[in-house]
Parts: structure tokens; sequence; C-alpha cells
């Protein structure tokens, strides 16, 4: 069992408000003969991310068959990858989600965790450090500590007028600022949930960033500050609401991960769900819908085939989809499909053959730093810290700090992603311990990074993307308003599954009988 999950920051959810808004809000298109399936029904989910995954242990819990085609030829998890550079212990990183925030309202991602170790056994958490102030390093402008040496996090939030950006004085820390904005909308959603809500969602049509400039006064330059220490470069270009959502999150100070690897949670969902359920290799390219279900066409191997179904669940990002030869679908619907948007993600693990990172007067136990080149942020593992031997740690670049890398070959990505990373440690020549190196480009390889939606795509975009066409059902983290979080894609397989069903389907957990 995780640890106790701490009682919720608000009286009630400010995700489940918004999704109850915005489906009220936004346009609907009628569900057109979305008749519910009676138990026995022949269910295809296409994708086996997390969504997908969920969906078929939700609906084999409800007595149907399912059958999951996967393009992947040996992988499932979606967005949940795991890298291994070799079978010896702490060898690994992760190349997608890598935490988990212990908070009530990702609680349903603790069950499903539940659920799969009274079957199945194998996912045991250990804790995530999100940040370790005194070894995590900060180097932007080229500013240095007063001794000449690259600062911490520790040094950088004691002295942030010495970071270069140039800001009147007194500076404040980017957390203390950016606090500042988010913590007037909890502290009234704490008082008054309706009328902080409302409060928030008044500026649903806006970005963060014009939020901050018109009505917080805001200068670019504190707007820099504060986007290059706490986010990505043009996040705040992202919608009001969703920023100050996705702070809620990162307010939460306990963390979790699953030990070996955070792929062993999609795998476990595989075992338990069966095999023998997996079409592996499986490119869908076209459905097709007629009066008895839906027949969806594929390749495997480069062989032709197709199977029917009564329904299927798309579980794959949109991206995927426009590229299918399929039915037109309602107009608020190709919209959706059409413009939801995506951002781009980069990452890569570096292999050495010590965790340099641990030596020193200023070691790093976990956490991350922070830098305004192109490398943008270096994950130390949470996995193994004071063990011997080779470490693994990662740079990550998301949203527009991620196109920098996009268009660079594999080898000119690993040597930027060094000499970063020798800036970030002069101490140490990191290039003479460097064994070897994986990265991955998620925009190129898969269609898409996280979803992140623009000012007034929630309340656009939201319900008519989970909306269903006759047969046809979606899923996917995208389509709820947990995105770039696990709980999202289960959220959204509880829909898609509700309609199927015709019945609300509480989240699984550990009392709830194995799948048939």
């Amino acid at each position: 069992m995780p640890d106790a999950v701490p009682e919720p920051a608000l009286p009630y959810s400010l995700r489940a408000a918004y999704s109850k808004w915005a489906r009220a809000i936004g346009p609907s298109p009628p569900a057109r003969g979305t008749t519910p399936l009676r138990p026995g029904g022949r269910i295809g989910i296409i994708g086996a991310g997390m969504a997908g995954l969920y969906a078929a242990l939700l609906l084999r819990g409800q007595g149907h068959e399912v059958t999951i085609l996967e393009a992947s030829p040996g992988r499932v998890g979606g967005r949940i990858m795991t890298h291994r550079f070799s079978s010896r212990p702490e060898q690994y990183f992760e190349a997608g989600a890598m935490r988990l925030p212990l908070m009530l309202e990702h609680q349903p991602v603790f069950d499903l965790i539940d659920f799969l170790n009274t079957r199945d056994g194998s996912i045991e958490l250990l804790d995530y450090v999100l940040c370790h102030p005194q070894g995590n390093r900060v180097l932007v402008n080229g500013a240095r500590d007063r001794h000449g040496r690259v600062m911490t996090v520790e040094y950088a939030e004691a002295h942030p007028e010495e970071l270069g950006f140039g800001l009147p004085l007194p500076v404040r820390t980017a957390r203390q600022i950016l606090d500042r904005v988010i913590s007037y909308y909890v502290e009234l959603l704490k008082r008054d949930f309706a009328e902080g809500f409302r409060a928030l969602i008044q500026y649903d049509d806006w970005s963060f960033y014009s939020y901050l400039t018109t009505v917080c006064g805001w200068s670019p330059r504190e707007i820099d500050y504060v986007e290059v220490m706490t986010s990505q470069t043009n996040q705040f270009q992202a919608s009001f609401p969703e920023i100050v959502m996705e702070n809620v999150d990162f307010a939460e100070r306990r963390w979790k991960t699953v030990k070996d690897g955070m792929d062993r949670l999609p795998a476990a969902c595989a075992r338990v769900i069966g095999h023998d359920r997996f079409l592996m290799g499986a490119h869908v390219h076209a459905l097709q819908q007629h009066p008895s279900g839906v027949t969806v066409h594929y390749t495997d191997g480069g062989a032709g085939r197709h199977a029917h179904f009564d329904k299927i669940i798309v579980a794959v990002p949109p991206a995927v989809v426009r590229m299918w030869h399929r039915p037109r679908w309602s107009p608020d619907k190709e919209r959706a499909i059409r413009a939801m948007n995506y951002q781009p993600l980069y990452k890569v693990g570096l292999r050495f053959a010590e965790r340099f990172w641990e030596r020193g007067d200023r070691p790093a136990h976990g956490g991350q730093s922070i830098t305004d080149l192109p490398s943008r942020w270096v994950v130390y593992p949470s996995n193994g810290i004071s063990t011997t031997g080779p470490g693994v740690l990662l740079q990550y670049a998301w949203m527009t700090d991620a196109y920098t890398w996009l268009p660079q070959d594999r080898d000119t990505r690993v040597a930027r992603a060094l000499y970063d990373l020798q800036l970030l440690h002069p101490e140490v020549d990191v290039h003479s311990l460097f064994i070897e190196a994986h990265d991955v480009t998620w925009s190129t390889q898969w269609a898409a990074g996280d979803a992140k939606f623009l000012p007034g795509q929630f309340r656009e975009l939201f319900t008519a993307g989970q909306s269903a066409e006759s047969d046809i059902h979606f899923a996917g983290e995208h389509l709820s308003v947990h995105h770039t979080w696990i709980l999202g894609a289960l959220d959204s397989a509880r829909v898609a599954c509700r309609q199927i069903t015709g019945r609300h389907l509480p989240y699984l957990s550990a009392a709830d009988g194995v799948p048939g």
C-alpha cells in the first residue's frame, strides 16, 4: 500500500468542477446510435496506452470480450516508456511518464496499483525526489555564485537578484512570484468554492501570459524569469485555467515512482488482461462503420487484415486519427480532432561509469537542475541513490524548448546534451565517464507529446472530443482535464466505458473481482 494520501488542498476538486463546466457550456454533438451494449459484446480498443489498458480492464470486468490493437510490435504503455540500458539494477531512465503526485485527486492511480498487485504482485513504489535544493543546480544567463561556481537551487533561491534577469530590487524567487498569482485563486476556492470557480473561469479565453501582463501588470522580463525557472519556454501561452490547475498539482510535496521502472504498471495491466487479447504490431489505417458495428482495417507485418467489432474505443492521439481513412464525423468532432493542441517532448538518457552527481561537496540525491541551455532540465534519478557502479540521468525539454532538438541528428543531440551537462558539472570530466545514450523524440516517432490546451479550447473542444460517433468511442489523456497525467488516461477511459455500457463504472480497486 502507498503512503496515506493527505487531505485535499481544496474542499472540492477544481479539475472535476472545470470538467463539468466545460461539458455544460461547450458544443456537444448529438449522441448517435450509442445504444448501451449488453455483456458479451465484442469491443476493439485501438491503442495500448494507459487509457486503452484501463478501458480493457473495466470492460472485461463487465463481461465483454476485448481485443486491443497496438502498433508497437512488443511494447504497451503509450507515453509510459522505460528504457533499460542493461539488465543490471538501476540502469534505466523514464523516457515518458516518471512520477505520481501523492494527492487525493490522483488516488485512482494508486488504487489501480493495488488492484493489479492483488492479482500480479509486481509493482512496488518508491519515493520520488522532485527537488534537492542543496545539490540541484541552476545555470541561467551564464550567472555564477559569489565564489564563481555554478549555483545550487538553494543559493539561487537565497540570491535571486544574482540570476541576471535584470529585474528591479528586491527580487523574490520565481516560485514565490508565481505562487502569489496561483494562491489568490486557491484561497478564493477554499473560502467559497463556487465564488472562486466563477472568478477562475471568467478568464477561460485568456492565455496565462495575457493574464500576467494585463491583470497582474507583469513585464516581459518577469515572465521570462518565472517561465525559465519554473516551466518551459512559452508554456504561459497555454490557457489560464490549464496553468492554474497544473500548478495546483505541482504544489504537492510528496511524490512516488515505480521501482525498477514505470513501465511495470502497463506491463502488469497487460498480464491481468491476458496477452491473448492483444494484436501487437497492428497498424490501423481505416475504419468502416456499419449498422452492425465497426470494421477496423490494419496491417500486420505488411499484410492487410481486418476485424469486426460491436463497438470500438479509439485510444490514440488525434494526429493518428487524422491520417486514417474513415467516415467524416460531426463538424464539432472533426474540429476537436484537428485543433487539440499538443506540445512536443524530447528526452535523452545518459549512462555514465559512475553516479558522479552524487559525489563531491554538493551531491544531488534526486531532484532536477535548471538551465536556459537547450537541455533545460537535468533529472537525477530517485532510484539507486548512493549505490556504486554505473548510473543514468536524463535531460528533457518540452514545448518550444523541444523544437531545438528535433531537426538535429542523434549524434548532434547527444553531443549537445553532454556539452550542457559539462557546463553544469565543470568539476567532473563527464565525457570520460560517458558510456552510452538513448533519446526519444516523441513528436516525430509517436505523433504527439502531451496535450496542452490553448485559450478557449477546453470549452470549445472538450465535450466534442469525448462524444461518441455511433459505435466509435474515444479516450486518452487529451480527453480529460488531467492533461499529461496517468489519471487523465484513466478518467477518459471511464467516460468511454460509461458510454458503451450505459453504467457508471467506479475506479478499479483491490476489492474488485478478477476480470473474466
